[in-house]
């Protein structure tokens, strides 16, 4: 018997097939639901046996953590710029805010699917999401600390008002034509520019 623990060690970690597996699950999943995605329906969607997804995931709360935490967020937090100090507070804070619903709706499935399986308490969507609101609250706070030097604002609360209407306006634009979200976020951005900037 061949000992193959070193291969699926170090293999499905970063295997295209795993990728499109993860893809594949996103998708069935933001539409109908983790606890409604089967290991062997997906498996078909794939064009794979159930044991090939075995292979690269212990379980289906595995490929939920997976299809979750591989976008990496925090990554691409660390990576946006600081706004330009010659813009208004104001807009600089509108810019932001724009940037940050423009990154939710790129991806907007594993933000669904986040919230779905929250709402439904799905243990690996709560733990992710609560690592993912705490990742975003502390490098917003960094971004408004660098941003407006001057400007008196309590980032950390600016930051946690910021949060809670971006997800707000998720919500919201769920129920209003795909058309409207952009002209909403906007309105939004200003209101909230006013309201912690005045």
């Amino acid at each position: 018997m061949t000992d193959t623990t070193e291969s699926v060690d170090t293999g499905p970690a970063s295997s295209p097939q795993r990728e499109r597996i993860i893809d594949i699950a996103l998708q069935l999943m933001s539409d109908q639901g983790a606890s409604n995605t089967s290991m062997r329906q997906l498996a078909k969607a794939c064009g794979v046996n159930v044991a090939a997804l075995y292979y690269y995931f212990p379980s289906k709360a595995d490929i939920l953590r997976s299809v979750i935490e591989e976008r990496r967020y925090e990554l691409r937090l660390t990576e946006i710029p600081a706004a330009s100090l010659d813009l208004p507070p104001a807009d600089r804070l509108v810019v932001f805010f724009d940037l940050m619903w423009q990154g939710a709706l790129e991806e907007e499935s594993v933000w669904r699917l986040l919230l779905v399986e929250s709402i439904r308490r799905n243990a690996d969507a709560v733990a992710v999401g609560a690592e993912l609101v705490a990742a975003l609250t502390r490098h917003l706070v960094e971004w408004l600390e660098a941003s407006f030097p001057d400007v008196a604002l309590d980032a950390e609360t600016v930051a946690n008002v910021m949060i809670g209407q971006l997800l707000g306006l998720f919500v919201e634009t769920q129920f209003c034509p795909v058309a409207e979200r952009d002209a909403m976020a906007a309105d939004r951005a200003r209101r909230l520019a006013a309201l912690v900037l005045d």
